[in-house]
């Protein structure tokens, strides 16, 4: 949330520099997040995650240092270690719930990302506004280390496949990507709907953690930034859990078309009221919410829409196309409010569009 901030205060840099500094990581995630998958569903989920848990112990470091190289370097291994965390976390997650508890599973799985970010996003502003980002980077390096040794030791292994099921999946297992794999998944319609689902909400989000913060933080200081991120990531919070289980009773793809058409409206609120800090409050909060609603039915979809030796395949595979819609959303952001404030959202919200109308067609018809 204070990355693009921190790029405009302290490395006086703008919102494209800002943009272009977190594209690469972010491709690198999605790619690492097909490998990632592949190595989840060969090797087992555990390993994926504490591989992934390392680049939130470096990422604080982020804040430490203006020297370019060592900044484009941190990035870049974060991203490819979210890739790892992404796939194994969330194939962890679907393979260790019932199906018909997985939208409450797949909620309180968010709400320890949004909550640990709310908390997170709340003390940073704080810490940076009082002291430095210097001290809030080396704590957040102290405490994601504690976490870490923490997973190694109490985390759960999963059993893995059975030897005839890796018998049966020997030629796939000959590539460390598995190109074949994914080919293989994205050629079904279904598969390829989702894949939309993931692309284009993510647009928009991308556009929205670029701007928001600097949008925020020029009208009211970092220090309002941070405790917006709290309250719009608290909000969000709410709106997992409620939506998880709404999920369970009704399945997911009614709250996914009504989350997309909330979040649409919201976009095209914040393009043009985007000059008073209430409006950009009030529609930044509710569209992180409905955002973050959305994401809390995607297991599901990967669920219904995969096998059980692909489950990690298929979530290396959403996590790409949802690194591509943010890479999209980030950068081409940062070029559209060179023209207008407002251009960026308006782009944000015919994306949203088209995501409505995929969640509409998944919602219409029983694959």
């Amino acid at each position: 949330m204070l990355f693009p901030v921190y790029a405009e205060t302290i490395l006086e840099e703008t919102a494209l520099f800002a943009a272009l500094l977190r594209a690469l990581p972010i491709g690198l995630g999605g790619i690492s997040a097909l490998i990632g998958g592949t190595l989840s569903d060969r090797f087992g989920r555990k390993p994926a995650i504490l591989i992934g848990m390392t680049g939130a112990i470096v990422v604080g470091a982020l804040f430490t240092t203006q020297t370019p190289l060592f900044i484009w370097g941190i990035l870049c291994y974060e991203g490819i270690a979210s890739g790892f965390k992404t796939a194994g976390g969330q194939t962890y997650l679907i393979s260790v719930v019932p199906p018909n508890r997985l939208g409450l599973a797949t909620g309180l799985y968010f709400i320890n990302m949004t909550v640990g970010s709310a908390v997170g996003s709340a003390i940073a502003g704080e810490v940076i506004d009082r002291i430095d980002y210097r001290v809030f980077g080396i704590g957040a390096i102290i405490l994601s280390g504690v976490l870490f040794v923490g997973a190694c030791f109490f985390l759960p292994r999963l059993m893995q496949q059975s030897s005839n099921r890796r018998r049966e999946q020997g030629g796939i297992w000959k590539s460390t990507l598995n190109i074949g794999a994914y080919l293989n998944l994205s050629r079904r319609p279904n598969m390829r709907m989702l894949i939309g689902l993931r692309v284009f909400p993510t647009y928009y989000w991308g556009s929205v953690n670029l701007l928001m913060p600097i949008l925020i933080a020029r009208i009211a200081g970092v220090k309002a930034t941070g405790y917006y991120g709290a309250v719009s990531l608290l909000f969000a919070f709410g709106c997992q859990l409620a939506v998880g289980r709404i999920c369970d009773r009704i399945g997911h793809r009614t709250p996914a078309l009504v989350a997309n058409a909330i979040v649409t409206l919201l976009a095209f609120g914040v393009a043009f009221f985007h000059d008073s800090l209430i409006a950009l409050e009030v529609f930044g909060v509710l569209g992180a919410g409905a955002a973050w609603a959305l994401s809390t039915t995607i297991p599901r979809f990967i669920n219904e829409f995969t096998e059980p030796h692909e489950k990690g395949h298929g979530v290396g595979l959403t996590h790409l196309a949802w690194s591509s819609g943010f890479l999209l959303g980030y950068v081409a952001s940062g070029f559209l409010v060179n023209i207008s404030v407002q251009v960026p959202f308006i782009v944000a919200g015919i994306s949203l569009i088209l995501s409505t109308g995929i969640a509409y067609k998944l919602w219409s018809f029983n694959y």
